[in-house]
């Protein structure tokens, strides 16, 4: 890994570590929250397919005009389609992009995709998973053996191979995932920003720790 990926990843720790944590009011409307996310930022969205999906927070963005944004989310849908179509996001990192297994791949995605209008970025289900871990465990990259024999990986410039200094067994290098801000719907929270989600978690603890910054839609604010 080379000195500039270093210092640069670096830099963002520091900026993480820096972030505002302080026991403040922090409610504001859509519109508020949407200013917080400027055009080109690198935005995680939380949630998975249909579940728990940020969506009005991501309508808030589409209606302030964002462009640019680089969008990253362990499994897209429709959240997707309306961040390509609306001109909202040029560039989607993901595992897996549909409605449901019955509809196949999104043909939103595809005609961005193969129009060259916008970039979609294709990782495994684990990948994407150990990119957010990576980002909020503040390590640079996280090994593991998901996509080793397929031609995933020759797609994937970022993505390392090594030989274990351990074992000496081939293992794959995933780079942290580190978003600017991320998305994160959820059951209920207070008005400083401690959350409560029902059901599965998904990505959504690593990928609000791992980004510099979390904006949460909630179904209801109740008392801290």
């Amino acid at each position: 890994m080379g000195s500039g990926l270093t210092e640069g990843y670096l830099e963002l720790r520091r900026k993480t570590v820096a972030r505002d944590r302080s026991l403040r009011e922090k409610v504001m409307s859509l519109e508020e929250a949407a200013k917080l996310v400027k055009d080109g930022d690198r935005v995680g969205i939380g949630g998975s397919t249909l579940s728990r999906t940020p969506i009005a927070m991501i309508w808030a963005l589409i209606r302030a005009g964002r462009k640019g944004l680089s969008c990253s989310r362990g499994i897209m849908s429709s959240d997707g389609e309306l961040l390509l179509g609306s001109g909202a996001s040029d560039h989607l990192i993901t595992s897996w992009f549909s409605q449901g297994i019955v509809w196949g791949v999104s043909k939103v995605m595809r005609l961005y995709t193969e129009s060259k209008r916008a970039r979609f970025e294709e990782w495994s289900h684990m990948a994407m998973g150990l990119r957010f871990r990576a980002g909020a465990m503040g390590v640079p990259f996280l090994p593991m053996r998901s996509m080793m024999g397929s031609d995933v990986i020759a797609r994937l410039p970022e993505v390392r191979q090594i030989d274990c200094p351990f074992t000496g067994e081939k293992l794959v290098l995933v780079p942290a995932l580190n978003p600017d801000v991320a998305l994160i719907h959820v059951q209920r929270c207070d008005p400083y920003g401690n959350a409560q989600i029902d059901g599965l978690q998904f990505m959504d603890i690593d990928l609000a720790m791992a980004a510099n910054r979390v904006i949460l839609t909630t179904e209801r604010i109740v008392s801290n």
